[in-house]
């Protein structure tokens, strides 16, 4: 039974969703079943980490009493009990939202001929509309359920009478707009990364309407779907396009910042993770603007708390890349405090080699290299990234202790370890550039001007290579 979808979804319930479903369990219009109730009580005491004891025979005489057991039996209750709360779980969902209940009573007058109850409920679904700050593609979604509705009201009056014609094509076009702008980032971004070829259907059509009615990118749904889409595109074509894409990227980190309270929390996180992860493949195309963009959107995302889960953690692979992005940026001081404030939040499973990690990275930039190493013994190698950025942590050590012995044969090894582990061809490729830079950096003739501005050159024009901005320090 503890395995069973029954216990699964009870226990992924909040407290005050277990609270409501009480209510709704023990309501005689949504359930009459006694062993119903029993089997909700049952697992309503029974607190998570116990869940395992809840084996249906154990279960059964609890439910049942002195009953013979029934495997079937108890499989007819759970099931039940599963239905309930899946029907309080639509139930919720339903009238959650103020505006959604307003537009479903509309329909429900409507068809009741309660005009003044019909014009009640337009009237309040059109005030919720109005004092809301949302202009996400659910609120024209809402829009236009609203004129869909006052518009079957109207039709069902004399054939010649005012509708709403007008108003509810234009809502359609903004909801329509809204949704197939989302859907194409949406593929753009997958075809990124599953080199998959997708048909974005009439996109191009849509695009050319709104070149020629640029007013409706007021709507911020409409205007950030559309400036992502033309940087993204653009960035892969001449060198003019790429400029019109850094364009339309600003455009889109404006619209952003002045419109984050426009969106609901799921849409507004879609859009911010369009926005990092453009930063991420520009910076690794070698534009290195781009790691001052991404910054700026990690601390917005802290800022909005977009990077935390519904649990407040913070993914430790996100808590990585920004502490290394930061020192990379110069931005020591802030890096020590991020490392402070956040390390609470990392997932607990990966808080000790995440955390040494980061006091690592902080403690090398300050120059405390025996510190630095101090922490990197404590860093669990089991995490294959993790591992491959100590070990890169480790060679630069090496390096500024002019340990140049250990340093040769710690590349050896680094090398024998990336031929062993199946790692993706693009990392395999910028740690070998970084493992290639590093020897040459240490075989360089300490008096050679030549040798010295031909590797700075090499470095330079590298685009697939870590520590790029350290190397170079080093050669000057």
């Amino acid at each position: 039974m503890y395995t069973s979808k029954l216990v699964d979804i009870f226990y992924r319930l909040s407290k005050s969703q277990l609270r409501g479903l009480r209510k709704f369990v023990q309501s005689p219009y949504h359930n009459k079943r006694e062993d119903v109730i029993a089997l909700f009580e049952l697992l309503y005491r029974t607190p998570l980490e116990n869940r395992i004891a809840l084996r249906k025979e154990k279960a059964f005489p609890k439910i049942f009493g002195k009953k013979k057991y029934s495997s079937d039996q108890m499989d007819y209750t759970m099931s039940f009990l599963f239905k309930v709360i899946e029907q309080f779980l639509v139930y919720e969902n339903a009238i959650g939202d103020k505006t959604n209940v307003q537009i479903a009573l509309m329909e429900e007058y409507r068809k009741l001929g309660l005009s003044k109850h019909f014009q009640q409920s337009f009237n309040t679904a059109e005030r919720y509309q109005e004092k809301s700050t949302i202009r996400d593609i659910d609120y024209h979604e809402k829009a236009f359920q609203i004129e869909l509705q006052q518009y079957e009201f109207l039709a069902l009056k004399q054939r010649d009478a005012t509708k709403n014609l007008q108003e509810l094509s234009t809502k359609l076009d903004l909801r329509f707009l809204s949704q197939k702008l989302m859907d194409a980032c949406r593929l753009l971004a997958h075809q990124a990364v599953a080199k998959q070829k997708y048909n974005f259907g009439l996109l191009e059509a849509l695009l050319s309407y709104i070149e020629n009615e640029p007013e409706v990118l007021a709507h911020p749904s409409i205007a950030l779907y559309y400036y992502y889409y033309q940087a993204a595109t653009e960035a892969s074509k001449s060198e003019l396009e790429r400029e019109n894409g850094e364009d339309y990227f600003q455009k889109f980190k404006t619209a952003f910042l002045e419109s984050t309270e426009a969106f609901a929390e799921e849409e507004l996180q879609g859009l911010y993770i369009l926005a990092v992860n453009y930063c991420i493949r520009n910076t690794n195309l070698g534009k290195d603007k781009y790691q001052l963009e991404l910054f700026d959107f990690y601390k917005v995302g802290l800022d909005l708390r977009i990077l935390l889960d519904e649990n407040e953690i913070l993914s430790p692979f996100t808590f990585n890349n920004i502490t290394k992005l930061a020192l990379r940026l110069g931005k020591v001081d802030w890096t020590e405090k991020f490392i402070e404030d956040y390390k609470k939040f990392v997932e607990p499973q990966y808080h000790e080699t995440y955390v040494h990690n980061a006091y690592s990275m902080l403690y090398f930039t300050q120059g405390k290299y025996e510190e630095t190493m101090i922490r990197l013994q404590q860093v669990d190698y089991k995490e294959l990234f993790i591992t491959m950025d100590a070990k890169v942590l480790l060679m630069k050590v090496y390096y500024q202790l002019d340990e140049y012995d250990v340093l040769e044969s710690f590349i050896n090894s680094f090398k024998v370890f990336l031929r062993r582990k199946d790692i993706l061809a693009y990392h395999q490729e910028i740690y070998k550039n970084f493992i290639r830079m590093m020897q040459k950096l240490v075989n360089l003739p300490p008096f050679n001007k030549a040798a010295k501005g031909k590797l700075f050159k090499e470095i330079e024009e590298t685009q697939k290579l870590l520590e790029k901005k350290w190397l170079l320090e080093q050669l000057s």
